[in-house]
């Protein structure tokens, strides 16, 4: 598949955030972008509140996974069902986003 390369501007002190951004999240700055361009494009941008609610999401999973170790018998299923649910809503909107 051919590409193309695009240039743009940033604000200056800004390309030290793309290049944080980009470490965190263990991929290149090409590749951040590309995946936020890729997400625009399709109209699934993210706002801040929906990726602190992913993240949310995913930290009651394994709270949930904690207490299903503790209660054991047939809560203990119940809960880890609850837990994988939440982690399928938590990956299905995440994969949206690419």
């Amino acid at each position: 598949m051919s590409s193309e390369i695009i240039k743009f501007r940033v604000p200056a002190g800004d390309k030290d955030l793309f290049v944080n951004a980009a470490k965190d999240a263990g991929t290149t700055v090409s590749d951040l972008l590309r995946r936020a361009g890729k997400a625009a494009i399709k109209g699934r941008v993210a706002s801040r509140p929906l990726l602190e609610d992913l993240i949310y999401l995913r930290s009651v999973a394994n709270r949930l996974d904690l207490i299903a170790g503790v209660a054991g018998g047939a809560a203990s299923i119940e809960i880890k069902a609850a837990a994988e649910a939440l982690r399928a809503i938590y990956r299905r909107h995440l994969e949206a986003g690419r």
